[in-house]
């Protein structure tokens, strides 16, 4: 065993994603198998030893699902663990099915490099306990010894690994846990988890996603990378997926059992990557299409309940002299020095958005008539007027400000701002007005 490289199998129709797992799992000490059609799969399982099935759902003839049944029908390959591997969103029947047939993990493409190599060395790291086991149990005939030793082994992966593991009752009752479950829940000893009634629902504080829970479980008997809040021991929050099912034994009380990974790391990125999608990166408000998303919202809303809603178009006056005089760096700070005065100043119902360069964007939702709109954008007029130290520069700009109405001057977002820009167009051409309505300047002269 210790002079010969494990083997894994990896099926897939196409020659170019054999090739990208091939490479993917270069660093990985084993030898990687290749098979081109779920038949030829079927046929070197059964005649050779692996020590994991990376197999595609997708393949023309034999399709994933038919070629893990036929390989656990087999006593050679019957223990083999199969990973499928899909492109395309498997709903809950299909996840099913796939447990069914014997597969203990979905991988989905395109494959996470980091994830794949790090379960491709855990079941590596069972399958050699395993086959040590094995030799061990026909070396000491079976004997009583050698099963306690056995036992031990396996308890020890229990013990070490990394994500938590997991038996409970259907009511939520720890039977068994390992110490990355203890830890993840925030707990140092076992008789504080297992054996205490309904003790699940202490560390899902969510009930939504309890409801949820339950209900794939009840309908299905398995969830696969549930993602949900977790309230460790401190009151810390966190985010865990957890991938577990419901054993039926016949002969004792079904339980649940599962693997809890906390994702809170994850989940933090995704975070922020939404976060900077929606807002601009120079002033810290909300960019051009969180805008848009907004005023889509509050038209539907409007429309909904027969209420107004102001589009305020602002445009700085001067600017580009600002920048041309003292440079872009000078012009940035000024640029979020307006921007945090404009926000001072709106509602936490409304939306400030830099809709590009020194032009801003204020949705006002929910007003009752024009009389307030024009006197807050009066308001603005004077804050932003107020002089500006920008690193020891004293700056004083202006602003002009135009202003549609829902529904008065348009009922879809592209019109509203469109007339908003103009109304703003058509103050700066009056020359002596700082701001004006599309009602006032939608006509030429």
């Amino acid at each position: 065993m210790n002079d010969q490289l494990q083997k894994i199998l990896i099926v897939d129709d196409s020659r170019t994603n054999l090739a990208l797992l091939n490479h993917m799992l270069r660093d990985v000490e084993c030898r990687v198998v290749q098979a081109d059609s779920g038949l030829e799969a079927v046929d070197m399982a059964r005649n050779d030893d692996f020590a994991l099935i990376l197999l595609d759902i997708q393949m023309p003839g034999m399709n994933g699902y038919e070629a893990a049944s036929k390989i656990k029908e087999h006593e050679r390959s019957r223990n083999v663990p199969i990973i499928f591997i899909t492109a395309i969103f498997q709903d809950e029947e299909n996840v099913r099915q796939g447990y069914e047939t014997g597969a203990v993990d979905y991988l989905f493409r395109p494959v996470d490099v980091d994830i794949l190599i790090s379960k491709v060395k855990a079941f590596l790291q069972m399958n050699r306990q395993k086959v040590l086991l094995e030799q061990e149990v026909e070396q000491r005939r079976r004997t009583e010894a050698a099963l306690r030793e056995a036992e031990e082994k396996y308890r020890s992966i229990f013990e070490r690994a990394i994500e938590g593991i997991f038996q409970c009752t259907p009511e939520g009752e720890f039977m068994e846990a390992n110490p990355a479950m203890l830890r993840i829940l925030g707990y140092d000893r076992m008789e504080d988890v297992v054996g205490r009634p309904a003790f699940r629902d202490r560390f899902m504080p969510e009930e939504n996603e309890r409801q949820m829970y339950r209900e794939l479980m009840m309908r299905n008997g398995v969830v696969t990378g549930f993602e949900f809040r977790l309230q460790r021991r401190n009151g810390e929050v966190v985010w865990c997926s957890e991938s577990s099912r419901v054993v039926r034994p016949g002969n004792g009380d079904d339980f649940i059992e599962g693997v809890l990974e906390d994702i809170s790391e994850r989940k933090n990125v995704e975070f922020e990557l939404k976060r900077l999608a929606t807002q601009d990166s120079l002033t810290g408000i909300a960019n051009r299409h969180r805008f848009f998303d907004r005023l889509e919202h509050a038209l539907a809303v409007a429309k909904r309940y027969g209420t107004k809603v102001a589009v305020l178009f602002v445009d700085l006056d001067d600017f580009k002299r600002v920048n041309d005089t003292h440079g872009h760096q000078t012009g940035d700070e000024l640029l979020r020095q307006v921007a945090e005065r404009l926000q001072q100043r709106t509602r936490e119902s409304d939306t400030l958005a830099r809709l590009g360069g020194d032009e801003f964007g204020i949705l006002l939702p929910g007003i009752d008539d024009q009389t307030g709109t024009l006197s807050f954008t009066r308001n603005l007029l004077e804050v932003v007027r107020q002089p500006y130290d920008v690193g020891g520069l004293k700056l004083v700009i202006g602003a002009t400000i135009g202003i549609s109405f829902y529904p008065d001057d348009g009922k879809d977002t592209v019109t509203l701002i469109s007339r908003a820009d103009a109304a703003m167009y058509g103050a700066k051409k009056k020359g002596r007005a700082d701001y004006g309505t599309f009602a006032e300047y939608d006509s030429p002269g």
